[in-house]
């Protein structure tokens, strides 16, 4: 896990600082561990730059306020999708929704189903639970990606952007810096009440479920 800068983050996504603002501003920015705000303003994660790419990519299928939540509220999906990446670079690894029911009114899914994996472990996922379409992002790519245009602009992005479970790092990050930057976005972000409300909201919704839980203990 390595810090950008704003400038860097936004040059990597290729999108304008005018645009982001907006997106901001709207409450339509999930970052990794489901806040809207980083730990110190214009320092961002490579892992932010994962979870911006998704919602993006969502946005197109779902509609912007659904890949919000989406993402916000299902991050230890495509976190756990990022280590699993970064350990087999040679097999894909997505993050995938699934919708189950239609809403005619609205025109979408009833609800949501989400879950990470290969493509062969999504499908089976998927199987028995009542999906009919459902939508991929490719979390290879997208660090594959964003590592390309790193270093044509010499950004440095060849660290790991996050380990797998059961990899000796992921336990050690997890309960240190893992765990103070998240007590550092919350801290920070209970000073801004309508991004506070908003993400309390979004994790209250019942109408996004994830198949299996992927398991996050950050120690005491």
């Amino acid at each position: 896990m390595q810090h950008v800068t704003r400038d860097e983050f936004l040059e990597l996504l290729g999108i304008t600082s005018g645009v982001f603002d907006q997106l901001q501003f709207a409450g339509h920015v999930a970052l990794a561990f489901g806040t809207p705000l980083p730990a110190t303003p214009g320092r961002y994660l490579d892992c932010d730059l994962v979870g911006m790419a998704i919602s993006l990519g969502l946005t197109r299928s779902v509609g912007r306020e659904n890949a919000t939540a989406i993402v916000a509220t299902c991050w230890p999906q495509w976190m756990n999708a990022i280590g699993c990446a970064e350990a087999d670079p040679q097999q894909d690894y997505f993050i995938a929704v699934g919708g189950i029911g239609w809403d005619s009114e609205n025109k979408g899914p009833k609800s949501f189903l989400v879950t990470n994996g290969t493509l062969g472990k999504i499908a089976e996922d998927f199987q028995n639970g009542g999906v009919g379409d459902y939508w991929g992002v490719n979390i290879s790519d997208i660090i594959r990606r964003l590592r390309t245009c790193a270093e044509a602009t010499g950004i440095d992005l060849s660290k790991p952007f996050f380990y797998p479970q059961g990899d000796p790092r992921f336990d050690e990050i997890l309960t240190t810096r893992i765990k103070r930057e998240l007590e550092s976005r919350l801290a920070r972000l209970k000073k801004d009440k309508k991004k506070s409300a908003a993400m309390r909201a979004r994790s209250r919704r019942e109408d996004i479920a994830v198949v299996r839980d992927e398991q996050y203990q950050f120690g005491s």
